[in-house]
């Protein structure tokens, strides 16, 4: 589709076990070679994982769901400047099969945090397809909106207190949580001392490894740029459980059925469309777009082509509340 790019960079992402395969190192270094034979995507190198500072301890953005009023104004700073380019620069994921991934048989990005990006485009710049996506690896989220490299991150973020001190956030556009992922045959139950010398895989800067630096239950951790990666890792025995967040966990047991999450969720999060700190004129226009995402029906749309066969029904989007 014109308009429609994924730049390429410096470092190939590692992928979906049934979509794209790279390299992955073990703990103690030892490489296991999953080299895709056919498309390959680039992200960024060098940058500093995500903080896990939580000196912001009062805070509690799941409970609040507060976010900026919306507004449909184009003059602000931020704004003018995605106009000025005729583009939507978009960190996304493509390795997470019903978020964000490539369908092999048509080449097309697709998902449901895709779709969302393409209804920014639409709104800010007249034309749905006005975007450049940028594949990210979970830890470079922050580092390219800090940086300006991307407008936006649309990777099933989680809105978080010490997220927060880093990046700007929209209002939530949807409810997870942390859980595990094991083979079928597997007797880990959750994430408890069942991971007692086991193999547990996250990905570097997300929730899930926040919850394993707190507490690994004597497992080891085993960690990979990209959370889909656990679960080539899994199918190849070098692993024996993933924490992810469920959503993101759904879509590999609806690609690998010999697996199952377990445990019940760890955690209640929200994720949030993610922008450089102090963007307030972009995020009130982001948070515009995504009222008219819920209200439109357009969210249930989204979920019930990509989530609902894995998820379930849900009765609708998060409730919002705007202050400020």
């Amino acid at each position: 589709m014109a308009g429609r790019r994924v730049r390429a960079a410096k470092r190939v992402v590692p992928a979906a076990a049934a979509l794209l395969l790279a390299a992955v190192a073990l703990p103690g270094g030892t490489p296991v070679d999953l080299q895709p034979n056919h498309l390959t995507l680039t992200a960024r190198v060098g940058l500093a994982p995500t903080s896990t500072d939580s000196s912001a301890s009062s805070c509690n953005p799941v409970s609040q769901n507060v976010s900026l009023t919306p507004s449909t104004s184009d003059s602000g700073p931020d704004v003018q400047a995605i106009i000025k380019r005729g583009r939507l620069i978009a960190g996304i994921d493509t390795n997470s099969y019903e978020w964000g991934f490539r369908d092999p048989s048509t080449g097309q990005l697709e998902g449901f945090d895709i779709t969302l990006v393409h209804a920014l485009a639409q709104a800010i710049l007249g034309n749905a397809n006005d975007v450049e996506f940028l594949s990210i690896p979970t830890a470079d989220r922050i580092p390219a909106l800090q940086s300006g490299e991307v407008d936006v991150v649309v990777r099933t973020m989680t809105i978080s207190c010490a997220r927060e001190q880093q990046v700007s956030f929209s209002s939530p556009y949807f409810d997870a949580g942390q859980e595990v992922l094991v083979p079928k045959s597997s007797t880990i139950t959750g994430y408890n001392s069942t991971l007692k010398g086991k193999r547990v895989c996250a990905a570097t800067g997300s929730t899930a490894a926040d919850f394993l630096q707190t507490n690994d239950f004597g497992s080891t951790v085993v960690p990979v740029e990209n959370q889909l990666n656990c679960l080539v890792l899994m199918q190849l025995g070098l692993i024996d459980a993933t924490i992810t967040d469920n959503a993101l966990g759904a879509g590999q047991v609806a690609q690998d059925p010999t697996t199952h999450l377990v445990g019940g969720l760890m955690d209640s999060e929200t994720y949030g469309v993610a922008m450089k700190l102090g963007s307030t004129d972009l995020v009130r226009r982001v948070n515009a777009v995504l009222d008219d995402f819920r209200d439109s029906g357009a969210w249930m749309d989204d979920y019930n082509q990509w989530l609902r066969n894995s998820l379930g029904p849900v009765s609708g989007p998060p409730s919002v509340t705007y202050s400020g």
